[in-house]
């Protein structure tokens, strides 16, 4: 049976509660940072050779030698292959910082207009590395910016160089410590997701992949089943004569009525395997009436104490074909369903000339109405679990629905008539038959 929602989230917390670090390379850093070399040393040859400005060369061109010295040994001496792990990663990024708050300190402080680069690392270090590193990253660059408005140095010029108003330079230190921080958090925030939806995603691929090999498994089973009939057959027919006729000892007697029994056994086996399914068809294990198919995804969750119901309007006449997006994702609804239901789960379907529709109502608590809008992303729980019953992480409704709108489907969540969930699956019925998901029987007058 394949693992439950529960069972995917405790897999995936262990991976939640790391370090959102370890993935830099340190030969990333070293390349970033010889661009920063090369673009500082492009501007300080435009402006002091082309323009005739003032650049202070004998502080200038130490501090960035210093930068490139260093990326030297780190090429040289490192592995730049090496995945940095979150401590050292911060320590990088601290450097480039301090270092370009060096060469701004003394070329104008808050006046140059290459202040703006004091957002780059911090917002590197938030779409990377963990909400600790990056509130370091946001202190430090809050206090270097905070430094460069006392700089003594005038920003470089040819002859007098402009002066600006103490007003104008407080308000360039607001607006960068307000663009800092809102743009680190924003960072933040968007790589959080993307980290978040990706490891949601890698779950929903492996539970596919597990519904797909169970599928397979079936089909194996009834190929088997159905090959292995006639041989046991013949078997069967073989020994039951030999033991209608034997007139030797009762040991050996006892061994053939030991052999026609197992394999009578056999034999049931395999035909409990072929049960309501045609041996040999071309359509074994792939088609199946649309209530036969929400019932086989319930049945690993009928024995939990709650009543689930089956309400078909029509459907017998609808034929679906059984794929693993489909039962995994109606499987793992119904167990949000029933992990909270009271009582009883309804399964509805329906079908008409434009949709096809399948609902899924619980007469429990219902969904938390501030995040209803939220249901379906990745981490974000639907309600408020009850002890001792399930409650996850929220992956469970965002495999579900993923794989639901692989196969066209649109998913809707809201609350019954009775004040329990209610989950709306419709699929475009034109849309479905065009992908040979839906095969209308022959009963199908519509």
């Amino acid at each position: 049976m394949p693992h439950s929602d529960r069972e995917t989230d405790e897999l995936i917390l262990v991976d939640l509660e790391t370090p959102h670090g370890g993935g830099v390379r340190l030969g990333t850093l070293v390349l970033i940072r010889w661009m920063a070399v090369a673009g500082q040393l492009l501007a300080m040859v435009v402006v002091g050779w082309g323009l005739g400005f003032d650049l202070h060369v004998h502080l200038t061109v130490p501090i960035v030698l210093m930068s490139a010295l260093l990326n030297l040994w780190f090429s040289f001496r490192a592995d730049t292959n090496t995945r940095l792990d979150e401590k050292q990663s911060a320590a990088h990024l601290a450097f480039d910082l301090v270092h370009l708050s060096l060469l701004l300190f003394v070329t104008g402080g808050l006046a140059n207009p290459f202040v703006l680069l004091m957002l780059a690392p911090t917002s590197v270090s938030a779409s990377i590395l963990g909400q600790r590193s990056t509130k370091f990253l946001i202190a430090i660059s809050l206090i270097l910016v905070t430094a460069l408005a006392f700089t003594p140095f005038s920003l470089p010029w040819k002859g007098a160089p402009p002066h600006l108003p103490p007003v104008l330079l407080a308000g360039i230190w607001v607006a960068l410590c307000f663009t800092l921080v809102f743009l680190a958090l924003y960072m933040a925030r968007v790589g959080r997701e993307g980290r978040h939806r990706a490891r949601a995603l890698a779950a929903t691929q492996a539970a596919l992949e597990q519904e797909q090999r169970l599928a397979a498994l079936g089909t194996l089973a009834a190929a088997a089943a159905h090959e292995l009939g006639t041989p046991l057959g013949t078997i069967l027919l073989a020994a039951r004569e030999l033991l209608d006729t034997w007139q030797g000892d009762d040991v050996t007697r006892t061994d053939l009525e030991l052999i026609v029994a197992e394999t009578s056994r056999c034999r049931d086996i395999l035909a409990q395997l072929r049960e309501h399914r045609k041996a040999g068809s071309a359509s074994h294990f792939t088609e199946t009436e649309l209530e036969a198919l929400l019932r086989e995804a319930a049945a690993p969750h009928e024995e939990r104490g709650v009543r689930i119901d089956y309400v078909a309007a029509g459907v017998d006449h609808l034929r679906v074909k059984r794929t693993p997006e489909f039962i995994h994702a109606v499987r793992n609804i119904i167990e949000n369903a029933v992990g909270y239901a009271d009582s009883k789960v309804q399964v509805s379907a329906g079908w008409d000339s434009d949709t096809v529709s399948v609902t899924i109502v619980d007469d429990g608590p219902g969904f938390d109405p501030q995040i209803i809008r939220r249901l379906g992303e990745p981490y974000v729980t639907t309600r408020h679990p009850t002890p001792g019953r399930d409650g996850g992480l929220g992956l469970g409704l965002f495999i579900a629905k993923t794989l639901l709108e692989r196969t066209g489907a649109s998913v809707e969540f809201g609350t019954g008539a009775t004040g329990g969930a209610e989950i709306l699956i419709e699929w475009p019925r034109a849309a479905l038959e065009n992908k040979n998901t839906i095969v209308p029987s022959a009963k199908d007058g519509s």
